[in-house]
């Protein structure tokens, strides 16, 4: 299996769909195309990602999810499925409204709604998914320019801090009775303490499924490759171990891992067999973690054969630079 050559246009042809659809539910004032669509940097097996403006309430929302799962189910059956994340990511108009006349300052008091703080970082480098949305397009090119505000940053940088250090207290309090739960917690502590560095030093991840590859990319750009070498070792992303432990994964994560490579080298991205492997495996740990816990195997790693080291490492490291 290998991504089709028409890639891309299948994206654009499927995007034009879901903003046609989407954008005729009654109450939805816009949608903002976000991600790596959005920032015009598409690779085979991007998400398609909208962000809806709704024009009052959220009440619209049950219905886009809807049209947004009809969509899904009719592009798996035509032969080539495609996924369109929707989700929980929405706003009014009048929200954006006010957002826009209290500038960064206003927007960084909102980064502890979690609709907010990760709604900015997907927004940023989006667009309106019409060019007639005068209110979301001001918005888009907004956000934007104001995703590393010093003081939107501050108030981000304060959010993973936390993150890092509530997940890091969960994994020393469980690391004797529930191994595996201190591990889930050790390797949730290392990703939010990752995002500090990235945040720190003015620049954010994308895909989920090759951020780990790109997070050490950035760290040599820093002159910190050892460092992100550290913390990868605590979430369970080391190249090397964790390609080890994906020749045990289950047969549909390594048709993903096979195919993400292909993917990987069609748009030009000098990326090792072991790192891809390692990048898919992290993203979908987290995933089965989060939402199957029923396909956990020894391919996860959990728990951590090495966790009492690793914890001891990982409260230098939050020492460090948490």
């Amino acid at each position: 299996m290998a991504p089709t050559p028409r890639w891309k246009q299948l994206l654009d042809d499927r995007l034009a769909e879901a903003i046609s659809v989407l954008g005729a539910v009654p109450g939805v004032h816009g949608l903002i195309v976000g991600g790596s669509l959005g920032r015009g940097e598409p690779w085979p097996m991007s998400d398609i990602d909208l962000l809806p403006v709704y024009v009052s309430t959220m009440e619209p929302s049950q219905q886009v999810e809807k049209r947004q799962s009809e969509l899904i189910d009719w592009w798996a059956a035509s032969g080539h499925a495609q996924t369109l994340d929707t989700g929980w990511l929405a706003f009014t108009a009048q929200e954006l409204r006010d957002v826009l006349a209290a500038g960064p300052e206003g927007i960084a008091q909102r980064m502890a709604d979690p609709r907010w703080f990760h709604g900015l970082d997907k927004a940023y480098g989006g667009h309106a998914a019409t060019n007639d949305d005068e209110l979301t397009s001001d918005f888009t090119q907004w956000a934007t320019q104001i995703r590393f505000h010093p003081a939107v940053v501050s108030a981000r940088l304060q959010r993973w801090r936390e993150d890092a250090h509530q997940a890091a207290a969960e994994a020393f309090h469980l690391r004797d009775s529930d191994p595996c739960r201190s591990t889930q917690f050790l390797r949730e502590a290392a990703r939010s303490l990752r995002l500090v560095c990235i945040e720190s030093w003015g620049e954010r991840l994308g895909s989920m499924g090759r951020e780990w590859t790109r997070f050490e990319r950035i760290a040599e750009h820093h002159d910190a490759r050892p460092l992100a070498a550290r913390i990868a070792a605590l979430a369970g992303a080391d190249p090397q171990e964790a390609s080890e432990r994906a020749r045990t994964a289950p047969v549909w994560l390594q048709e993903r891992i096979d195919l993400s490579h292909r993917a990987r080298h069609m748009v030009g991205e000098n990326v090792t067999t072991e790192e891809n492997a390692r990048d898919q495996l992290a993203a979908f740990t987290v995933h089965v973690t989060r939402h199957r816990p029923d396909l956990d195997g020894p391919w996860t790693g959990s728990p951590d054969p090495a966790l009492d080291e690793h914890l001891a490492e990982l409260r230098e490291l939050l020492t460090q630079h948490g």
